[in-house]
C-alpha cells in the first residue's frame, strides 16, 4: 500500500471513530466456539463490500470475541498471527483484479505445499434493513447502499447505528478448493462464484428480494391471463359491462394486496417490544438457527399453529429480531378494519376472504396475486388452520392456500422452497376470558376499534412468556418426490394427477412437524397432571411426584428431536406454572391440595390440549392397565397398534403406522426402566404395581391424559353400532346424535372441558374410521350415508374396555335412552 494511501487510511479511521463508537452491532447465529476453530490457523475474511468503515467496525467486533484480528498487511499473506481481509470485488476481479489474482495464486501456491491450512471465514454486514424497491427515485438519483459515497455512508452510519447486523459464517478449509482446482485462476474464479452466491443469499434471506410498489404488484396481478379470463367470463353476463368488471376486480386486488413497508416493520419492532415487555416476561425461540441455514438456500413459506392474534406479530416480530425478512402474512379480511388493517397491512399483511364460493372473480384475483408474490421470491405466512383454536388442539388443516401455493411452485420448480412448521404457545393466553365465554357457548365477537380500545386492560396483568419454535422446515420438490418420483417430467407433460396428493402430504406432514416440536412449559406440563385426577384436586406432594416422572418419562425417551421441556426440579415447575394458572392452594394438615375451579379450570384444558400429544403414547399403554395389573404384552403391543391409527390422526402424532409397534415397544422399555411396570420375562406378561402405591399413582394418571379422547371414540363407536347396525343413516344426523351424547355425559360427569362435546373431534373420528374402512359411505341426494362394517362392533368393545365401570354404565343408559327416543320418533 502506497504511504499516501496508508496515510489516508489512517485519517479515515480516526474520522470514523467518534461515529462508529455509537454503533451497536447485532451478530447473527455467532458461534462462540469458532475462536477455538481458527485458533493457530492463518485466517482471511472476506467482506461482501470495499468498505473501509466495515473493516474498522469488524476490528471491534473481532476484539470483544477474541478473533484472530485484522493485522496483515496488504498484498501479504495472513499467517497464525495476522488475519487477513479481502474484499470480494477484488476476489471477483472487479476492483484491483490483478492484486486480487496474485494474491489468489499465492495463496493457492501455499495451500497446495500443504503446509498453510488457511481458513476463509465470510462476513456480511448489513446497516439497516431496507431491501431497496426497484421504482425509488432516490435509489436511482444516489445510488444503492453498496455503493455509497463517504457522506452518504456517514448518514446511513448515524442513521442505523442501533439496526445493524453482522453475520459471521463458519470457515471453509481453503485446501478443498485446490483439491478441485489445480489452476490457480480457476480456483479463484470457483471462490469467487461461492462467495459472491453466498452473499447473495445471506443479503435475501435477511433483507428479502427487491421490492415493487403495491400499485405495481396490483397492475401485474391484474395483467395476468387468469384474471383476463375470468373478467371475461364474468362479461358474458348480460348485467355486467367492462368498466364495472374491471373496477370489481382492481377493487378486489386493492383489498388483497399488502403494502409492505421496511420502515413500518422498523416501527412496529419498536412498538413490539415495548408492548412484550409489558405483558411477557420475556420471549422464548427455539431452533432459529436451523431455519437461518434454511433461509440461506430457499425461499420461505412459514405455516404456524394458530392460538392466538398474538402469533403473527410475534412470528414477524422474531424473525425481525433474528435478523430474517418479516413475511407476507395471509390474515382474515376480518382484520382490516381502521386503524389496525393499514398498520397491518404496511407490516406485510395481506387479505383473504374466508370463502370463495361462487366467486371466481376473487378466487382468480387472489390466486393470482399469491402467484406474484411468491413469484418474486417474497417469504410467506398463512395459517394452515385457517383459524384461531379455541380448544388448544391442533385444528385439521384447510388446503385451500396450500394448493394455491403449490399450483405456483408448478409454473416455476426451479425455485428451491421450503415449508416451516411454527409450533407458538403461551404460558398464558392473552384471549383466556374470550376463549372461555366462546367454550362455554358465547358466540365470537367481531374485532373492531372498539374491541381494540379495551384491549389496553391486557397490559394490568402478566401473561409469563411466549414460546415460538420453528419446526424442521419441508423441502417443497422433496415432497414432490416421496409422492411422485417422475413429477417433473409428468408436470411438463400437463400430468398433475399426483398433485392432491403432495397437497394432502405436506398438509399433514406439517401438522405433525408442527406438534413435533412442541414446547411442554410447565402450565401445560401440570394442566396434565392435574385434570387427570377426577375432582380436578390433587395432593402437591402427590402433583410433584408425577411431574418429576412425567419429566423423566420425556427425557429418557423424547417425542422428538424438537421437542423442549421445562427446565428446574418439580418445585420449581409447579410454582411457575401456578403464577400463570390461577392455581387454588387449600391447607390441609395432612399436607396442602392444589385445585382448579371455574374459569381456570376450562383454561388448563387448553394448555393441556397444546402439549398432551407428548405423552399420547404411554398414555394409551398405560390405560390398559387401568383395571387390569397384568397384561400380555404381546397382546398390549397388538391392541395398542389397532388404537393408534385414531390417537395419531386427531393429535397429530410423529410415529407412522409402519413404526407403531416398534415405538410401543421402546414405550413399555422406557415405562419398565422408571418402574412403573415390570416385565416377567417367562411367560410374556407385564405388571403395574399395587393399588395405592406411588408407582400406581403415577401410572393412573399417564394413564387419565387421554381418557376423554377415549370416552369420545367409545360414545361414537356405540352410537353407530347401535344407530346404523342394519340401515344406512346420514352422517349429519350421526355427528349431532354423538354431540348431543356427549353434552349429555359431560354434564352428568361434571366435565369442564367443553371440547369434549367439538364437532370437529368427532368428525375427525369419523373420516379415521371411514379410512380404515370400518364405516362405509353412500351418496345418495346429495347427502353422505354411513354403514357399519361388522368390525366396527368390535372396535367399540375395545374402546369400552378401556374406560371405568361407572363411565360403561351411563354410556350403556344413554344408549338405551337415544335408542328408545328414535323409535318414539319413528312411531
Amino acid at each position: 500500500m502506497p504511504w499516501f494511501t496508508r496515510l489516508f487510511f489512517v485519517l479515515c479511521r480516526l474520522l470514523s471513530a467518534p461515529f462508529l463508537a455509537g454503533v451497536k452491532p447485532k451478530l447473527l447465529q455467532f458461534d462462540e466456539a469458532l475462536h477455538d476453530e481458527l485458533q493457530g490457523k492463518p485466517v482471511c475474511y472476506v467482506l461482501r463490500l470495499h468498505s473501509w468503515t466495515d473493516r474498522f467496525l469488524l476490528e471491534r467486533i473481532f476484539k470483544a470475541h477474541n478473533l484472530p484480528l485484522l493485522r496483515a498487511s496488504p498484498g501479504k499473506l495472513p499467517d497464525t498471527e495476522r488475519a487477513g481481509c479481502l474484499y470480494l470485488p477484488v476476489l471477483a476481479g472487479q476492483r484491483g483484479g490483478s492484486r486480487g489474482q496474485q494474491t489468489m495464486a499465492g495463496l493457492i501456491q501455499q495451500a497446495a505445499q500443504g503446509d498453510y491450512p488457511l481458513q476463509i471465514v465470510p462476513v456480511s454486514i448489513f446497516w439497516g434493513r431496507n431491501p431497496g424497491s426497484e421504482t425509488s427515485f432516490f435509489k436511482l438519483l444516489l445510488g444503492d447502499g453498496e455503493r455509497a459515497g463517504a457522506l452518504r455512508k456517514l448518514l446511513i452510519i448515524i442513521a442505523q447505528r442501533r439496526n445493524v447486523l453482522v453475520h459471521i459464517a463458519q470457515p471453509l478449509t481453503f485446501d478443498k478448493f485446490v483439491e478441485r482446482k489445480q489452476d490457480p485462476a480457476a480456483a479463484a474464479a470457483m471462490l469467487a462464484r461461492l462467495m459472491s452466491f453466498y452473499f447473495s443469499r445471506r443479503a435475501t434471506a435477511t433483507l428479502g428480494p427487491h421490492l415493487l410498489s403495491r400499485q405495481r404488484i396490483v397492475d401485474v396481478v391484474l395483467r395476468r391471463q387468469s384474471v383476463r379470463d375470468a373478467i371475461a367470463s364474468a362479461l358474458e353476463s348480460p348485467d355486467e359491462n367492462a368498466a364495472a368488471v374491471n373496477k370489481k376486480a382492481r377493487k378486489m386486488a386493492e383489498e388483497i394486496a399488502a403494502n409492505y413497508d421496511d420502515r413500518m416493520i422498523r416501527a412496529l419492532e419498536l412498538i413490539l417490544s415495548w408492548v412484550f415487555r409489558k405483558i411477557f416476561a420475556g420471549l422464548n425461540i427455539y431452533h432459529i438457527d436451523r431455519l437461518r441455514e434454511t433461509a440461506n438456500s430457499r425461499q420461505l413459506i412459514y405455516m404456524p399453529s394458530h392460538r392466538s392474534h398474538f402469533d403473527y406479530l410475534l412470528i414477524s416480530y422474531t424473525l425481525y429480531v433474528q435478523g430474517l425478512v418479516a413475511p407476507h402474512i395471509a390474515a382474515g379480511v376480518n382484520l382490516n378494519f381502521w386503524p389496525v388493517g393499514g398498520l397491518l397491512r404496511r407490516g406485510g399483511a395481506f387479505y383473504i376472504r374466508r370463502s370463495f364460493g361462487g366467486q371466481p372473480l376473487y378466487s382468480a384475483v387472489f390466486k393470482s396475486y399469491l402467484d406474484v408474490i411468491l413469484s418474486r421470491g417474497y417469504p410467506m405466512e398463512f395459517f394452515p388452520e385457517g383459524g384461531r383454536s379455541r380448544t388448544g388442539r391442533l385444528l385439521p388443516p384447510k388446503k385451500g392456500v396450500l394448493k394455491m401455493t403449490v399450483e405456483s411452485f408448478l409454473q416455476q420448480p426451479g425455485r428451491s422452497v421450503a415449508m416451516v412448521p411454527i409450533y407458538v404457545c403461551y404460558d398464558k393466553l392473552v384471549e383466556s376470558a374470550s376463549y372461555v365465554k366462546e367454550l362455554r357457548g358465547a358466540s365470537k365477537q367481531s374485532e373492531s376499534a372498539g374491541g381494540l380500545l379495551k384491549a389496553r386492560k391486557i397490559f394490568k396483568s402478566s401473561y409469563g412468556s411466549p414460546h415460538v419454535a420453528f419446526g424442521d422446515p419441508l423441502s417443497l420438490d422433496e415432497c414432490f418426490s416421496l409422492i411422485e418420483p417422475n413429477w417433473r417430467k409428468l408436470a411438463q407433460a400437463g400430468d398433475r394427477s399426483f398433485v392432491p396428493a403432495v397437497i394432502d402430504y405436506i398438509a399433514q406432514e406439517n401438522m405433525e412437524r408442527i406438534n413435533a416440536a412442541a414446547v411442554v412449559n410447565p402450565i401445560g406440563l401440570v394442566s396434565m397432571i392435574l385434570l387427570s385426577s377426577p375432582q380436578r384436586a390433587m395432593a402437591e406432594d402427590e402433583l410433584l411426584l408425577q411431574i418429576d416422572h412425567f419429566v423423566a418419562l420425556l427425557k429418557r425417551l423424547p417425542y422428538s428431536p424438537d421437542v423442549t421441556l421445562p427446565e428446574g426440579g418439580a418445585a420449581e415447575i409447579f410454582e411457575q406454572a401456578a403464577r400463570t394458572a390461577g392455581l387454588s392452594r387449600i391447607e390441609h394438615p395432612w399436607g396442602p391440595i392444589i385445585t382448579a375451579t371455574g374459569k381456570e379450570a376450562v383454561m388448563l384444558t387448553y394448555y393441556r390440549n397444546s402439549v398432551m400429544h407428548v405423552l399420547a403414547l404411554p398414555s394409551l399403554i398405560a390405560r390398559f392397565f387401568r383395571h387390569s395389573q397384568t397384561v400380555n404384552e404381546a397382546e398390549l403391543i397388538e391392541a395398542c397398534v389397532l388404537l393408534y391409527p385414531f390417537v395419531k390422526q386427531e393429535l397429530f402424532l410423529r410415529v407412522r403406522l409402519e413404526d407403531c409397534a416398534a415405538d410401543v415397544k421402546a414405550q413399555i422399555d422406557n415405562l419398565i426402566a422408571l418402574n412403573l411396570l415390570s416385565r416377567n420375562e417367562q411367560d410374556g406378561t407385564l405388571t403395574r404395581a399395587n393399588v395405592g402405591t406411588e408407582t400406581y399413582a403415577v401410572l393412573t394418571g399417564l394413564g387419565r391424559i387421554l381418557r376423554e379422547t377415549f370416552e369420545r371414540y367409545t360414545v361414537t363407536s356405540l352410537l353407530l353400532v347401535q344407530e346404523i347396525s342394519d340401515t344406512p343413516a346420514p352422517r349429519m344426523d350421526i355427528e349431532q346424535h354423538t354431540i348431543e351424547m356427549a353434552q349429555r355425559l359431560a354434564i352428568l360427569s361434571g366435565r369442564e372441558a367443553p371440547e369434549y362435546f367439538d364437532k370437529n373431534l368427532f368428525r375427525v373420528y369419523m373420516d379415521t374410521l371411514i379410512q380404515q374402512g370400518l364405516l362405509l359411505v353412500e351418496e345418495r341426494d346429495d347427502q353422505q350415508l354411513l354403514r357399519v362394517d361388522k368390525r366396527l362392533e368390535a372396535l367399540s368393545k375395545r374402546w369400552v374396555a378401556l374406560l371405568g365401570p361407572d363411565v360403561q354404565q351411563s354410556m350403556q343408559q344413554l344408549i338405551r335412552k337415544q335408542a328408545i327416543n328414535s323409535g318414539a320418533d319413528a312411531e
